[in-house]
């Protein structure tokens, strides 16, 4: 069917918000076509013929228009995912219910966590804003957002998770990891406008990764952050001179040079909103253990050669700065 016609032309054609709808649909079948086929049992060959030329070579131009990693990425399940009035989801009855209500409590946080991001922006480049109005708006999402998730924890069924997490895995025939919270770039963004010094000094080992899994996370909103962090001589997507000790950290990336400069009850709100952070993160953690890693389900955004509990506590400062 896909062979048929010039899909191809008109993918170049369509509108970006059109487009994007297209790349999650064209990545869904992608996905699925390798999961069945290791499902099967089937030989790489096998299930490259089972994906099809003319199907690889919509994923292949998809990429080329929108670059990214050539797998189902957390940007197409979550953002691009039309999941208000017509979810791209794998499974039917219950489990697909709960795919769905999955997939858009992710989205209602990423929406939540933009709201806090554009706060800290505004605190940190619009002069003569109201600083604690923007902190209190930060707090407020970031309580929000770990509402939502909190939801999760206590209340989304296992064994319905289960049965639809399976076709989000691994690719099964490419070295790549699959769709996972870890590559929320907006999380990554709040997280360096609030503590990135902190963390550059605690946790270096959340650059080293960002950097080397770049390719993962949403490229638009990952790429802004790659800019904050780099000086005017370097390439915004290249590893910074900082992180290998040839350079200051850039704390005019965050907000600490501003709070620094109001001081007092901006510096109290400050660190009320990294309580905030904190909590979301040990509840992304809660809630990762439970429903993944105690059942014996694999972590899919996480390398062979990681440590599965210091990628969960990445972001996590030590107590003394909490």
């Amino acid at each position: 069917m896909i062979a048929a016609s010039d899909y191809d032309a008109l993918l170049r054609s369509l509108p970006q918000s059109d487009f994007e709808i297209a790349k999650t649909d064209i990545q869904y079948l992608v996905n699925c076509a390798y999961q069945m086929s290791a499902f099967a049992g089937l030989h790489p060959l096998d299930a490259e013929l089972t994906v099809g030329e003319a199907l690889s070579r919509l994923a292949r131009s998809s990429c080329d228009r929108q670059p990214g990693i050539e797998v189902l990425s957390y940007e197409d399940m979550i953002l691009t995912n039309p999941l208000q009035n017509d979810p791209r989801v794998y499974c039917l009855g219950a489990a697909g219910v709960e795919e769905r209500d999955f997939c858009l409590g992710h989205q209602i946080i990423e929406s939540e966590l933009q709201s806090a991001m554009d706060a800290l922006l505004n605190l940190r480049d619009v002069a003569e804003v109201d600083a604690g109005q923007c902190l209190t708006l930060c707090l407020e999402r970031l309580e929000s957002a770990n509402y939502v998730l909190t939801r999760f924890h206590e209340h989304m069924s296992p064994d319905l998770f289960g049965q639809f997490r399976v076709f989000y895995g691994k690719n099964p025939y490419k070295n790549t990891l699959g769709p996972s919270g870890r590559f929320s770039a907006r999380i990554v963004a709040v997280s360096v406008l609030l503590v990135g010094e902190e963390l550059f000094h605690q946790k270096p080992q959340f650059y080293s990764d960002l950097y080397r899994l770049s390719e993962y996370y949403p490229q638009r909103c990952i790429h802004e952050v790659f800019r904050w962090l780099s000086s005017d001589k370097e390439s915004a997507s290249s590893k910074p001179g900082w992180l290998e000790g040839k350079a200051d950290f850039p704390r005019v990336a965050t907000i600490s040079p501003v709070v620094e400069h109001h001081g007092g009850e901006i510096e109290t709100l400050r660190a009320s909103c990294i309580c905030a952070l904190d909590r979301f993160t040990r509840m992304h953690r809660s809630t990762a253990l439970k429903y993944t890693v105690e059942p014996g389900r694999p972590i899919v955004g996480v390398e062979v050669s990681e440590n599965v509990e210091a990628v969960l506590s990445q972001r996590l400062l030590t107590e003394a700065l909490r």
